[in-house]
Formats: C-alpha cells, structure tokens, sequence
C-alpha cells in the first residue's frame, strides 16, 4: 500500500526574463530567469526547444514492427529504434508519421493514428513526440534518406522488442514509451473485446 504524504503541491514559478541564446539546425536554446514561488530564491534555465516530432508503430501484416538502426551521434553507438523524424511546419502529426515511415524504411501502410505524446526531458527540453500506428505496413519503395541518415530496416516482432528492451539492447526513450503507449491501447482493447 503507498502511503500519502500531505504537502503542497508544486506551484508556476514566476519568469522574470526569457532570451534565445543559441539556435541549431533543429533547436533552439533558450535562457530563462525565474523566482521560486517557495523561498523567492532567482535561478536562471536553460531549455532546448524545438518543433514537434513522431515516432511510428508500423506493424506488418505478419505482426512484426517496423524499426531502423541507425548511428546516434549522442551515445556514439548504432542503436535499434522505430522510424521518428520531426513534424514539418503546417504538417499534421499523422502525416509526418507516414511521411517518415515511407523515408526512413521504404514502408507505407494504412492511415497513421496518432495514440499518445511523449513530452520528451521536460526538465531541460521542450519537445513533444506523437506516437503513431500504422497498420498493414509493407515496402513499397526505396527509401528517401535525408544527407545525414543512414539506416537499415529490420523487422522486430513486438515480443522481441520487449526482451531487447529489458536486455538493455533497446534503450531508446521515444521507442521505450511508444511501445507502451502501443500495449496499453492494445490491453485497453482486449478488455473491451
């Protein structure tokens, strides 16, 4: 049994001052100055900020997902993860999902569904990631890879994922929580069913 501890709850902090100071191809870093509403203290942020992005659930007709490896400059590592890209202005969260999918992999499939947002590090980042459904994917093209991207397609059942996910061999946050996001929806509707 979890025990409830009475306190107050978190309160805004109050901006003072706000100024971008850096901007990269796909972020901006911006400095922010706030009072603490709880001792009044000033503390100065610093938050990355950058357009909304997808990340695309692609299931085969033969139950298996859709995923890329591909070379991550942050971890320096080839990492296993679903087909993600960011949301193009004016564009639909739906369809950049398809729209990745097709560049990423090759693959297209039935409408993108959006199921869930993953607020990615709100500590430091303000970046929402849609989690998108296609069902009935399969290839059908090349793939359309921007300079930068160099990725292989493979093709994971969901029950593998999860191992490798629990392996530690799949450690992608936005993987990790579309996957979630994915068997929650499914749990959901089983139950119904």
């Amino acid at each position: 049994m979890t025990e409830q501890v009475e306190e107050a709850r978190p309160r805004a902090w109050e901006r003072l001052s706000t100024r971008e100071v850096g901007e990269y191809e796909i972020f901006t870093v911006r400095e922010e100055r706030s009072r603490s509403p709880r001792d009044g203290q000033e503390q100065t942020f610093y938050v990355a900020e950058s357009p909304g992005g997808v990340t695309v659930l692609a299931q085969t007709e033969d139950g298996r997902l859709v995923m890329v490896e591909q070379f991550r400059h942050g971890p320096r590592r080839v990492t296993l993860e679903l087909p993600s890209g960011m949301v193009d202005d004016g564009e639909q969260p739906a369809a950049a999902a398809a729209r990745e999918l097709r560049e990423e992999t090759g693959y297209t499939g039935e409408h993108a569904e959006i199921i869930g947002r993953i607020d990615l590090n709100p500590s430091w980042q303000a970046a929402a990631v849609h989690v998108a459904v296609v069902r009935g994917a399969k290839l059908s093209g090349d793939k359309e890879l921007d300079d930068a991207e160099d990725t292989r397609v493979c093709l994971v059942s969901p029950d593998d994922l999860r191992r490798r996910i629990v392996a530690g061999q799949v450690d992608t946050a936005t993987t990790i929580a579309a996957l979630a996001f994915w068997d929650w929806t499914h749990a959901g509707a089983a139950k119904q069913g």
